[in-house]
């Protein structure tokens, strides 16, 4: 099956924002399973560097999709 890259492009974003919320979910549950660990302060700069993690990747399958799906297509 052969699909349009701005039809790739849609699904991955799809994909890297549904990991996003998975990893700020997971946090938010380790958060209140151990807070003993991790304090609200830490909680909120982890989310931070996530955040741009996230966006930085669909920066650049933005302006790079070629290049992105070079990158990372197995």
């Amino acid at each position: 099956m052969n699909f349009k890259l701005e039809d790739k492009q849609s699904a991955e974003q799809d994909k890297l924002k549904y990991y996003q919320m998975l990893c700020r979910d997971a946090l938010n549950e380790f958060s209140a399973n151990n807070s003993y660990q991790l304090t609200e302060f830490e909680k909120e700069n982890i989310i931070k560097v996530l955040d741009r993690l996230f966006e930085g990747e669909l920066d650049f399958l933005e302006r790079s999709p070629s290049d992105y799906f070079d990158l990372y297509e197995t």
